[in-house]
């Protein structure tokens, strides 16, 4: 390989790696689930569960033994 065929290797990459950057941004901004981003559908999923009042727990569960 030759210093201009490096160069324009290292170029490439660059312009790939710029690429797949602006890639993963956009998609950051518009589909933040998919990135492990917490979006506002999850957030608002989220404040919805905490305002829910929780069962009592004590009637709910019953003890069973496991069939041996």
């Amino acid at each position: 390989m030759y210093n201009g065929d490096i160069m324009e290797l290292i170029w490439i990459l660059i312009g790939f790696f710029a690429l797949c950057t602006m890639v993963f941004i956009v998609i950051a901004i518009f589909l933040p689930e998919w990135v492990g981003i917490t979006g506002k559908k999850a957030l608002e999923i989220q404040k919805h569960q905490h305002s829910e009042p929780s069962e009592d727990k004590s009637q709910t569960t019953t003890e069973t033994k496991p069939n041996v």
